[in-house]
């Protein structure tokens, strides 16, 4: 992928001898300095120079150097990600944000790997900023998200419906009975990292009600989700969390749902995947308008409901049955 001259040039960077250079890459010494001339001409500035005897790399050498060793490393890369995606075109490469609970994701995706189903199936738990980034870059096929991060970018399969409460430790959980929303300000409030599912649903719900996150008496930040757990668990404050994610402490008591009489809420989680690069170009002219079905023909919009469905059809059977074992499995 890359020019040829460029291997002469790194070559020589590591010889410092066009009669080296020549004989390691098996061309003749005109051909090397032919090589560099031409790159001196492409570049408008001179790569090496002679002090005395030693062939040294000008500043402009130096910096043609560096970046020529990165572009041969990533066309590397590149050939390398190729012949793995070619030996794995049989893998279903699956995210799901850590918010949503990574427990409960854990046993769905084993029980539906026990039934040794023909697809293979890779899985990814990281944040949702995380998950975004590595399915934008190809690096996944599908992720499991808080359905209010789909974009123009993505498209949305519905999975499921999570309740998204407020939960203590049974200590301080019976200290309140129907509590307001204003009246948990007085506790400590333990959260995720900006940028996460749950703590962008937090701090939405709080502007609804015209609320800050800092309103509360102190606020703890942790970036894991045990963390989280395990610091309310012990007393330390309150959270805001998806049921799904908090399903087995709740369960062992550890942690327990504080009602509140004024917050009430239940978050949509979806199944995201990118458009096809065709449907992307196809769609050129009015991406930022997406969801506005009145810019649309009708030939449009059906081509594009079309190219969706095809799209889904792709993951048709591994969503059918995630959904079906997830009901058997979360239980909240």
């Amino acid at each position: 992928m890359l020019d040829f001259r460029i291997a002469t040039f790194l070559k020589l960077c590591e010889t410092k001898s066009y009669t080296k250079t020549a004989k390691m890459l098996n061309i003749t010494q005109p051909s090397v300095t032919q090589h560099i001339k031409y790159l001196q001409r492409k570049y408008d500035c001179k790569l090496f120079i002679y002090e005395g005897k030693t062939l040294s790399l000008t500043p402009e050498g130096e910096y043609v150097r560096t970046q020529a060793e990165a572009m041969t490393r990533m066309c590397a890369k590149v050939v390398s990600d190729l012949q793995r995606m070619k030996d794995n075109q049989n893998v279903l490469r699956f995210g799901c944000a850590s918010e949503i609970g990574e427990a409960v994701v854990t046993r769905v995706i084993g029980k539906m790997m026990a039934s040794k189903p023909e697809r293979e199936l890779s899985l990814c738990i990281k944040s949702t900023p995380e998950l975004l980034k590595m399915l934008v870059n190809g690096q996944l096929d599908v992720i499991l998200a808080d359905e209010s991060y789909k974009n123009n970018k993505f498209i949305s399969s519905p999975m499921a419906s999570v309740k998204y409460a407020v939960y203590a430790s049974p200590e301080l959980a019976q200290e309140y009975d129907k509590p307001s929303l204003k009246s948990l300000m007085e506790e400590r409030l333990i959260v995720r990292e900006r940028g996460l599912s749950d703590r962008d649903a937090l701090e939405y719900y709080l502007m609804q009600k015209g609320f800050l996150i800092n309103e509360f008496y102190d606020v703890m930040t942790v970036n894991t989700a045990i963390s989280l757990q395990e610091l309310s668990a012990t007393g330390a404050g309150i959270v805001f969390a998806y049921a799904s994610s908090v399903q087995d402490a709740v369960a062992q008591n550890r942690l327990q749902e504080v009602a509140l009489s004024d917050f009430s809420e239940e978050r949509r989680l979806a199944f995201l995947y990118c458009k096809d690069d065709e449907i992307e170009n196809d769609e050129e002219d009015y991406e930022d308008d997406i969801d506005d079905e009145d810019n649309m023909s009708n030939i449009d919009q059906n081509e594009y409901l079309a190219n969706e469905y095809e799209q889904e059809e792709r993951f048709s059977e591994f969503f059918q049955k995630f959904k079906e074992t997830w009901n058997e499995e979360f239980t909240c």
